[in-house]
């Protein structure tokens, strides 16, 4: 029929471009595909996880660690013990053995015969990192001041201290005052001896009495982590209680010989994992 000729060539003429066309955008998707490729590359075999609209991609978000307490800086300090351990307990009348039956049944000779190292103990009773002694705080005899006493003699050369305290310390208004004496203390004592290992241990005391030591403990215990010295919390960890208390009060101030042999007890515990 007339005009076949030029119908058959527009159909061809369609038909060429509808696969010219095809290619062009299965050479579109292709280029898409690698672009996707390369813009997020993953390990052979590994499914890449669509993000849709019911998924919205995650940020992370930045986890704040918190800051460790003045209790935990100092009860995570430690000390390095040395080969040859010569030491010097100093504190007040816990120290000096006061409620015991006998002096050596008092804490601290309780501890210095389980621990065997030569040992030097004194405890005067009144006084404290900050109170001097005295009912007027005048007798000069703070813990600083008899260290300074102690390092006189040059035949006595301590390399671990323990200070033992703050009961007295309560008496004092200014916590700041304890916190700046129990610091000036424990830095006095590693000028005296340098490379001397300090531990401290804080006030207790059986109830009702260590109800009124719980300023004086944070005191003495921010002290000795101003210092970097380990403390030990007795206050805290409840070594003396309303129920262990009746069986351990000598005085309603001072432990009786099974209150010492408790406190020793509990120092030893502590001590084992300072030296680890």
């Amino acid at each position: 029929m007339p005009g076949d000729e030029k119908r058959w060539g527009l159909n061809v003429t369609k038909q060429e471009w509808f696969k010219y066309g095809a290619l062009f955008l299965l050479a579109v998707v292709a280029f898409g595909v690698a672009g996707i490729a390369l813009t997020n590359p993953r390990g052979p075999g590994e499914a890449v996880s669509p993000v849709t609209a019911s998924s919205p991609v995650a940020t992370p978000t930045a986890t704040a660690t918190p800051a460790p307490t003045v209790a935990a800086t100092a009860q995570q300090l430690k000390i390095q013990l040395p080969a040859q351990p010569v030491l010097l307990i100093l504190g007040d009348s816990y120290t000096a053995g006061d409620g015991a039956d006998q002096p050596d049944q008092g804490w601290a000779y309780v501890v210095a015969n389980a621990l065997g190292y030569p040992t030097n103990i004194d405890g005067v009773g009144g006084t404290g990192f900050a109170w001097g002694g005295g009912e007027q705080d005048n007798l000069a005899q703070e813990y600083e001041v008899r260290l300074q006493e102690i390092a006189a003699n040059p035949t006595f050369v301590p390399n671990v201290l323990i200070l033992q305290g703050g009961q007295n310390d309560a008496l004092i208004t200014s916590p700041d005052e304890i916190q700046t004496a129990t610091a000036q203390t424990i830095e006095a004592a590693r000028t005296l001896w340098p490379g001397v290992q300090v531990v401290v241990l804080g006030p207790s005391a059986p109830h009702p009495l260590a109800e009124e030591l719980q300023g004086a403990n944070s005191a003495v215990r921010a002290g000795a982590a101003a210092a970097g010295a380990p403390f030990i919390d007795a206050y805290e960890a409840g070594w003396f209680t309303g129920a262990n208390s009746p069986g351990f009060d000598f005085d309603g101030a001072h432990p009786n010989t099974a209150g010492h042999a408790h406190l020793a007890e509990k120092f030893l515990e502590s001590w084992a994992t300072l030296i680890q």
